[in-house]
């Protein structure tokens, strides 16, 4: 049997966790199954996480820049870090090259330190290998949370308010515009979705602004699109969700960009991926708490729909009728 024929990542994940996965114990709190794991090291907990680029998979050389190559690729763990609620701290990076210039190896990393630079993180270390197969990046990325503000996708209730950060559906826009018109041209068109695909910033003062409040149920990043991690988080909690397509952040720069490529932008929003917004749950009475906090870093919030007892996600249009969800990105 194939990976694809299993049922995908989701489904090759229970499979390593059930069969292979480390069962939590005094220390280990959080093992496989979401954004990171949580180790209790002290009064705290120390998060761990990791994540792998490919060249050809994830990434395109030829509608790519080797300095947002290098800050994408730790971002995307910050991103997990703070999808938990914590706080980066040291990054491990591996990376495996062709015999390519030693200027774009510096430009790769140069990005990578930025992004740490300007979240607090620091790159410890790692390891380098040659790569007949293009540029490979991994990124094992930890940070802190204290215990009592630790973030997970297992607890959204029925009733819950489902809240995400800013406008979605921006970065898988700007990976269409670059695969139809190339870099300097996809810039021209949408300067600030290509921007939002090839450097995206990890909502980490949003992540810790809506923990402190105390009154986050449940929260994970978006990385696979609405439509996946909604599910993911939906099936860690036990629950199902309903959308309001009406309620969907939808940026202007989207709007023009789908009407040019003959594209639906709830479709973008509900299925793109890459995103790295927060998706998150509160009780409807401490939803515009959760929303005021995250406002006070400087980004945007909003209720996009809500948690339910029937374990399915769908899409409510806004004359009512509801339907699946448009599929996330699949890994396989």
């Amino acid at each position: 049997m194939k990976i694809s024929q299993l049922g995908g990542e989701a489904a090759l994940i229970n499979l390593i966790r059930d069969k292979f996965g480390a069962v939590t114990n005094a220390d280990l709190a959080l093992a496989i199954g979401d954004d990171a794991a949580l180790v209790r090291c002290g009064e705290s907990y120390m998060i761990v996480t990791t994540d792998l680029l490919v060249e050809k998979t994830h990434f395109r050389m030829d509608i790519n820049d080797a300095y947002l190559l290098g800050w994408k690729a730790v971002a995307v763990n910050i991103s997990d870090v703070a999808a938990m609620g914590g706080t980066p701290t040291y990054s491990f990076v591996s990376i495996g090259l062709p015999d390519i210039e030693v200027s774009l190896v510096e430009k790769i990393y140069e990005g990578m330190y930025d992004v740490s630079n300007a979240f607090g993180s620091v790159i410890a270390g790692g390891d380098t290998v040659a790569s007949e197969c293009g540029i490979v990046i991994n990124v094992t990325q930890l940070g802190t949370v204290e215990m009592d503000r630790a973030a997970r996708r297992s607890g959204a209730k029925a009733g819950d308010a489902i809240i995400v950060t800013n406008t979605l559906g921006d970065s898988l826009a700007g990976l269409q515009l670059l695969l139809k018109f190339g870099m300097d041209e996809a810039r021209r068109a949408g300067g600030s979705l290509v921007e939002k695909h090839l450097k995206p910033e990890p909502r980490v003062w949003e992540a810790r602004a809506a923990v402190e409040t105390g009154k986050v149920h449940s929260m994970m990043d978006l990385s696979d699109g609405l439509s996946a991690d909604l599910a993911k988080l939906c099936e860690a909690s036990g629950v199902g969700a309903k959308v309001f397509a009406d309620k969907l952040p939808i940026s202007e720069e989207l709007h023009i960009a789908s009407a040019r490529m003959d594209a639906d932008p709830v479709s973008l929003v509900a299925g793109g991926g890459e995103d790295y917004e927060l998706l998150l749950t509160s009780a409807k009475k401490d939803a515009e708490k959760v929303i005021n906090a995250i406002k006070s870093t400087g980004s945007n919030a909003s209720v996009i729909g809500e948690i339910v007892d029937e374990k399915s996600v769908v899409l409510v249009s806004s004359d009512g009728v509801e339907q699946q969800m448009p599929d996330g990105w699949k890994h396989f």
